[in-house]
């Protein structure tokens, strides 16, 4: 057998085989006595059909098997030999299969690409400067004292404003025709919510309890009803009552209130902006260590396979549908379908999985070593984020040999970042600035 391997980028390769006539020959015999064996044909015995009907009758299904049989042998035991890591399935491209020919194929893969570190050393990065903001502790503050509020009636005459919950009822009509569903009673919203068809909710300011008012607007083009996709309609509404937010004073009381660890509100407020600053350190440094690795795909660019890309944006995919039905929410009600992500996301997929080669690839140079007590470690730090207990983890990594090796290749990228963060040059620059 003859085996020709062409390089046709960084990151395909193509295998080109030649396997002599006696083997392929040889394949099809064996093809079609075992077809012989299981063959039904009527007016013969199972086994009994002569080879020629077999030949005639079954040459699609005997080129099939032989097809699969010389690849399955050549092609497994050729990227073994010629040392190539595929990253994909071959694409098959195969000359006709005729008895006392040699049969020629070829099979092209997506392979891992070589890494070169040009510069990776001395990385110049911004890093922003930590600034913690009293207004966020002010709107955060503000967040808790709304979510205490009671809804009481607003005072006689009161006109309704952004922020006041309005109990209704409301008729829509499309060319003067009531349509389907567009009737309720008693039906309370808050103004700004941004819950109903653009341009409802700004209509309903200045209104008061008893006022009656037609609703002129459009519904939105991606609406989930097709028959009012992108149709005006206008709504009819009667005002029934308004309802405002009374909200509890800020002091003492309203501290206690979030725990038997604060006596005043300063304690509140200063737990806030513990809260807040932890935040925005960790927020900083996961941006830093984002620049770093985007400064040393610059400087190290590279191109990646496909396979690759697609198999990490399925990834990305996944966790963002568990995420969100953790909070009880799908794609869908974020304005996504599985191939929109993938098409939005793609390019970030390609960048993180550029990001990871080059991670392996300082750690390889630099000799990064991942230590059992690293691991062990690494399962008490993900205990501490879980409801499982460390042991849990442990035995995870003990007893799964997969789990075990995808958590080292992340620690190692880990461990290699942590070092190019210490030999990167970091200037601290005002958020602006970046």
């Amino acid at each position: 057998m003859q085996i020709k391997v062409e390089t046709l980028s960084s990151i395909k390769k193509k295998i080109n085989f030649e396997i002599p006539a006696e083997r392929v020959s040889d394949e099809i015999t064996k093809a079609y006595t075992e077809i012989r064996k299981h063959a039904a044909i009527k007016g013969f015995r199972k086994g009994k059909v002569p080879m020629e009907l077999i030949e005639k009758t079954y040459s699609e299904k005997m080129a099939e098997d032989v097809l699969k049989t010389l690849v399955n042998d050549t092609y497994f035991q050729a990227v073994n030999d010629e040392g190539i890591s595929p990253v994909s399935f071959p694409l098959i491209e195969s000359d006709t299969l005729t008895p006392g020919q040699p049969f020629k194929y070829s099979a092209t893969v997506e392979v891992y690409p070589a890494v070169e570190l040009k510069e990776y050393q001395g990385l110049e990065v911004k890093k922003e400067k930590l600034v913690v903001d009293e207004a966020v502790i002010d709107a955060r503050l503000k967040e808790m004292q709304n979510s205490l509020a009671q809804l009481v009636p607003a005072a006689e005459g009161h006109k309704a404003a952004t922020g006041d919950f309005v109990v209704f009822d409301f008729k829509g009509f499309m060319d003067g025709v009531p349509f389907e569903g567009g009737e309720a009673e008693d039906f309370q919203l808050e103004l700004g919510s941004g819950r109903f068809i653009p341009g409802f909710e700004e209509q309903m300011v200045g209104l008061a309890a008893g006022d009656t008012a037609d609703l002129t607007v459009n519904f939105p083009e991606n609406y989930g009803a097709s028959h009012l996709a992108g149709k005006p309609a206008t709504f009819s509404i009667t005002v029934k009552e308004i309802k405002v937010k009374e909200l509890p004073e800020l002091n003492d009381e309203f501290a206690k209130g979030f725990g038997e660890e604060f006596e005043t509100l300063d304690q509140l407020k200063e737990r806030l902006k513990e809260v807040h600053e932890t935040q925005e350190r960790q927020r900083v440094e996961n941006e830093l260590k984002d620049r770093v690795v985007q400064s040393l795909i610059e400087k190290n660019d590279l191109e990646v396979p496909e396979a690759m890309v697609d198999r990490h944006v399925a990834n990305m995919l996944e966790n963002t549908k568990k995420r969100l039905a953790s909070q009880h929410m799908s794609l869908e009600q974020v304005g996504l379908t599985e191939e929109s992500y993938k098409s939005q996301f793609r390019e970030s997929a390609r960048t993180q999985v550029k990001g990871s080669l080059l991670l392996e690839a300082v750690a390889e140079k630099e000799g990064v070593q991942v230590t059992e007590a690293d691991i062990e470690a690494k399962a008490e730090e993900i205990a501490g984020h879980t409801k499982k207990e460390a042991a849990y983890f442990k035995n995870l990594y003990l007893t799964n040999p997969r789990a075990k090796e995808n958590l080292i290749a992340q620690m190692r990228e880990e461990k290699a970042l942590e070092l190019l963060l210490e030999k990167a040059k970091v200037e601290e620059v005002a958020k602006e600035e970046i």
